[in-house]
């Protein structure tokens, strides 16, 4: 054991003696393992992200309205669909049979003011029974508003979590009124705060209103859409439901296409999948040739460090040294290098996750604070990138190091 160590030791004096050589070589090394670590890191956050945005919209949701969820179609064309009115409505509420619980959806943004804030906000126009209905946030202070509110267009207004910082500074916004495009509003209740996005918004930065209201006060440039409940195991079923009716209440002859378009959670993972393998794809294929070139790197290092020390080599096999000795040697030398270039790989994501982390949490959107995203790097990556580390190190070392255990003792002292 102790020949071992000894063996190991004096590659460790081989480095110290050729440092900056050492450095320099393990700088692609870093760079791969600091490109796999911040992709790994941002794919991770991304993924919690996406976690709570789908769980704003909902497993059990249907949202029908003139555009589809996909990054994939034409604007042009869509843009002239006619638009999404309530009285579709009550076809699905009348004909459906997965359809348990439904809403109108108005949508506009604004401006909003309280005393000397303002900023812009999403508004929404919805029944009585969103409440009931909304996932992923709930009312924690004060109450939704109620039936008869709706039904005599009361000025009243639940408002998302973060209104709560970017206006009233901490306190609580129940009986606050606020301005919304020139009308003043009674806040009767707040939003737990979800720090999320969905592809109508963020939950945290709106303001819903009855829909009755809405249409009274708010009638220029909405974006309608109905939000549906079903079971989350008659998603699909009810999706194919829903548009049949739709069909029929939008008078489309069979050979019309739907000029409507019903979403759900499953079309925005589909988009979130393709972009996070594009993500992944692009980071690991810059991993990989940074490691490649890394290994080459080391190779060649090694090789020029057995060129050099060949009469080191002869002299120590002339004094007892066997071949596993010069093996153990040099590819303790490799071996090092390469995790020299993994520790400052792991030290340079490490800040820069830490640096990223803190401006990202600064943000400020509109004079609201923007969500947090949780960039992290796990420990059982650090694993993994030792030994990968420690594997580059193995396989980079192992020709160099087994010429040098062949080399002829006589051979090598003789060398000039």
């Amino acid at each position: 054991m102790n020949k071992l160590f000894k063996n190991i030791s004096i590659g460790f004096e081989s480095i110290k003696s050729n440092f900056t050589r050492v450095f320099l070589t393990s700088i692609g090394l870093t760079i791969g393992i600091f490109t796999v670590s911040i992709v790994t890191a941002a794919v991770s956050s991304i993924d919690k992200e996406f976690a709570k945005s789908i769980q704003s919209i909902g497993n059990d949701k249907i949202y029908v309205g003139r555009m589809p969820w996909s990054f994939e179609f034409d604007w042009w064309n869509y843009r002239n669909r006619p638009e999404i009115k309530e009285e579709q409505l009550e076809y699905i509420n009348q004909y459906s049979e997965f359809i348990t619980q439904s809403s109108m959806k108005q949508n506009y943004w604004t401006r909003a003011s309280y005393e000397n804030k303002a900023s812009w906000l999403q508004m929404n126009g919805v029944y009585p029974n969103y409440g009931e209905m909304l996932t992923g946030t709930k009312v924690i202070n004060g109450r939704f508003f109620s039936e008869n509110e709706w039904k005599l267009q009361r000025r009243v207004i639940i408002v998302g979590g973060s209104v709560r910082e970017g206006f009233f500074e901490g306190k609580s916004p129940l009986g606050k009124k606020i301005r919304l495009g020139g009308v003043s509003f009674e806040i009767i209740g707040e939003l737990e705060k979800t720090g999320s996005f969905t592809p109508t918004g963020s939950l945290d930065q709106v303001i819903i209103m009855p829909s009755t209201t809405f249409q009274r006060i708010l009638t220029r440039w909405t974006w309608n859409e109905f939000v549906l409940q079903t079971s989350p195991n008659n998603i699909n079923k009810a999706k194919e439901e829903v548009r049949l009716i739709m069909r029929v209440a939008r008078k489309l002859k069979p050979e019309q296409e739907d000029n409507f378009a019903v979403n759900s959670a499953d079309a925005f993972t589909k988009q979130f999948n393709q972009m996070k393998i594009a993500i992944a794809g692009m980071g690991l294929l810059v991993t990989g040739i940074s490691l490649i070139v890394s290994g080459i790197g080391i190779m060649n290092v090694m090789f020029v460090s057995v060129r050099e020390r060949t009469k080191e080599i002869g002299l120590r096999k002339a004094m007892g040294a066997t071949n596993t000795d010069i093996l153990i040697q040099f590819l303790s030398e490799a071996i090092a290098i390469a995790i020299i270039g993994g520790i400052a790989g792991i030290m340079l994501i490490r800040s820069t996750l830490y640096f990223l982390g803190t401006a990202i949490a600064s943000f400020d959107f509109g004079g609201i604070e923007a969500s947090s995203i949780d960039l992290q790097m796990d420990l059982l990556l650090t694993f993994y990138t030792f030994l990968v580390c420690v594997f580059l190190g193995l396989l980079a070392g192992f020709v160099p190091a087994r010429t040098a255990a062949n080399l002829n003792p006589i051979d090598a002292l003789r060398h000039e």
